[in-house]
């Protein structure tokens, strides 16, 4: 039976859509976790955890609705959030050079747009470019505060391992929205990553409180209350990942945690 410490579900980035999206707009309520679909979860690899969308997946683009363009991609009449679409476009179907040259153009046309920052950022997390990441990021919140912003920037702080500063980014997030679902997911894993098990604990409650039917949270409480010693507590929240989460790698290592804690338990240990 093969034995698992602590293990917990990575924090996540959020895919940055379209500007306006607020993150009320953009579902509290954060889908069931899935297999890390690139386009919901920038920084996940395909065989990567479950996830915590908080909204709707980019495109397609109708076309017709941009007017005709040439050859050179001279979207001459396009306003920032139009370009951001065509960018999104072109991301969601896989299509990263052709997604960054556009977001390079329209930052170009307008220097001073936190969202189009925000999404070049965002689309260089999901490259694993985070010195790129965390400048574009950091220039989108110069120009304007935003929670989801803030999340990815947290992303890119944890990636060099700047894990204070990434950890007072999600508190900033927090403060801007108390409910916002991906800031306090990853705050729970920045937490237990730092020791502070309470804390962790704390956040995993309020993120499954906000949305009883992700089932994340759920994976991660289970190892936060092991980790405290609330054995059949952390079991049962395995129980409830089990039951919601989707067909997958994390599915089937949730069922031999399980496994592996009840001998434990039942062993008196």
């Amino acid at each position: 039976m093969p034995r698992f410490p602590y293990v917990l579900i990575p924090a996540l980035a959020v895919a940055l859509m379209f500007a306006g999206c607020k993150p009320d707009e953009a579902k509290q309520e954060a889908a069931p976790p899935a297999a890390a679909p690139a386009a919901t979860a920038p920084v996940a690899a395909a065989s990567g955890p479950p996830t915590l969308p908080p909204g709707a997946k980019a495109g397609p683009l109708d076309l017709s609705k941009i007017g005709p363009h040439d050859e050179a991609y001279a979207h001459e009449s396009l306003g920032p959030d139009e370009w951001a679409s065509v960018a999104l476009m072109y991301q969601s179907k896989g299509q990263f050079g052709e997604a960054l040259a556009t977001l390079d153009q329209a930052i170009a046309r307008y220097p001073k747009n936190a969202h189009l920052y925000a999404v070049r950022g965002a689309l260089w997390l999901q490259l694993d470019e985070y010195a790129k990441a965390l400048a574009d990021l950091e220039r989108s919140l110069e120009l304007a505060e935003d929670p989801g912003v803030r999340v990815n920037y947290a992303e890119a702080l944890r990636r060099f391992d700047r894990k204070e500063d990434a950890l007072a980014s999600l508190d900033r997030a927090l403060e801007t929205n108390p409910d916002y679902l991906p800031a306090l997911f990853n705050r729970g894993v920045l937490r237990f990553e730092l020791g502070d098990e309470k804390g962790a604990l704390a956040d995993f409650d309020r993120a499954i409180a906000i949305d009883p039917t992700a089932a994340a949270p759920y994976f991660n409480r289970a190892a936060v209350r092991w980790a405290l010693g609330q054995k059949e507590a952390a079991i049962a929240d395995l129980d409830a990942f089990i039951e919601r989460a989707p067909v997958g790698e994390w599915k089937e290592t949730a069922r031999d945690l399980r496994a592996s804690w009840q001998e434990q338990l039942e062993a008196g240990r």
